[in-house]
């Protein structure tokens, strides 16, 4: 799960958010402060109305899922039936308002392009892998490890020093899912275990590449666009890995989906693919990246409980509930750090982390390290001090 890392739902935000401000500071030029009350009251009204949408979508579509999995093992032909059905269902608004369609520069960002494309693809496949073999509240404790993959990309690939507290957050996050598997009776596959670990994997890298894909597209093509060429490109994997596997023919064969709600089933699960990406732009256009993470912490727990209750497929025990509390109260603090920013503007911490810093580079004394990370003073961090890059240069 995401806060306020970039990400193309973060990358959306900025000119809807822009373009708000813009239009208010214009009303507020010309309109008496006894009209500006309605506008105020229609906002909060829309914003807690997105945020419902967007958990409805989210949750419904991961009950259907775990529910067409459960009839007709094919994760793969379903990962590739909602990219279908994202791009048919793009086309029509393509056609009412052309300005949201867009061609991408493929000479120039092909190769990014193809990388989170990849990284999308997989994610897909293994998510919905680790679906069909799991519980959805095993699968749904592990999704919430997306923070701790998170921040070890951050840490090695872009040399991101976070705070100490970050890492000690994470820290406590991993032991959720540990407990959640301690039970005596625990009976989970470890394939399932494995292919969820890997689309958490997956999606991190996601989210840490996707933004300045996104950013690099931006000119050519705005988000409904570019949602549409991602998700057709992931069909260039998709399609020959579900025919290659067998899939399809599980999916669409004699012993597959058959009767006309099964087919419903199918059509509505994949086309809320496509509405959850257009609902959380919803809460992002509202409201803020915040509240879309807090909103994320709350579908995850809807999905774990309620799926006790719809499947049966998990004993209910002490350490399921142990587990998955810890899990979720764990994640809202990390986006209670991230967002409140208070490590970064309350003094003690940030001594702690000067501290941590120092511990780290050696003082300033190592070799060419110290310059190259990142201090983490906010979203992106700071690059060290000049003085004390010169300092690690010398030494």
């Amino acid at each position: 799960m995401s806060s306020t890392e970039e990400t193309p739902l973060n990358q959306a935000k900025a000119p809807l958010v822009d373009g708000k401000k813009g239009s208010s500071s214009a009303e507020d030029a010309a309109t008496p402060a006894a009209v500006e009350e309605p506008s105020v009251w229609y906002i909060q009204y829309a914003a807690a109305l997105a945020i419902c949408f967007y958990i409805v979508v989210a949750v419904t579509k991961t009950m259907l899922t775990k529910q067409l999995l459960s009839t007709s093992m094919a994760p793969v032909a379903l990962s590739a039936m909602s990219c279908i059905v994202t791009c048919l269902t793009l086309v029509p608004l393509f056609l009412i308002k052309p300005s949201t369609w867009g061609m991408i520069n493929w000479q120039k960002n092909w190769l990014g392009f193809s990388f989170v494309a990849t990284l999308v693809t997989l994610d897909l496949a293994f998510t919905n892998k680790a679906v069909a073999l799991l519980p959805v509240s095993i699968q749904q404790t592990l999704l919430a490890l997306n923070p701790v993959f998170t921040v070890i990309i951050e840490s090695f690939v872009r040399r991101k020093l976070n705070h100490p507290v970050i890492y000690l957050t994470v820290g406590v996050l991993m032991c959720g899912p540990i407990i959640t598997n301690l039970a005596p009776t625990s009976d989970v596959s470890a394939e399932g275990v494995m292919w969820q670990l890997l689309g958490v994997l997956m999606s991190s890298l996601k989210y840490i590449f996707a933004g300045e894909v996104m950013r690099a597209c931006k000119k050519d093509a705005g988000v409904f666009a570019f949602l549409f060429w991602l998700d057709a490109a992931t069909l260039i994997i998709l399609v020959p890995w579900a025919l290659a596997n067998g899939d399809f023919y599980a999916l669409f064969g004699p012993d597959g989906i058959s009767g006309g709600w099964e087919w419903f089933q199918l059509i509505l699960t994949s086309f809320l693919g496509g509405l959850r990406f257009f609902s959380q732009l919803l809460v992002l256009k509202f409201t803020t990246a915040t509240n879309l993470s807090c909103a994320n912490i709350g579908y995850q727990a809807i999905n774990i409980y309620l799926s006790l209750l719809l499947f049966h497929d998990q004993e209910v025990t002490a350490y399921l509930i142990c587990g998955t509390l810890l899990t979720l109260t764990t994640s809202a603090v990390y986006t209670y750090w991230k967002i409140s920013k208070v490590l970064t503007k309350n003094p003690q911490c940030i001594k702690i982390n000067d501290d941590f810093a120092n511990c780290v580079t050696c003082g300033g004394k190592c070799t060419g390290e110290c310059d190259c990370f990142s201090r983490s003073r906010g979203e992106g961090g700071e690059a060290a001090p000049p003085a004390e890059a010169a300092k690690c240069a010398k030494a």
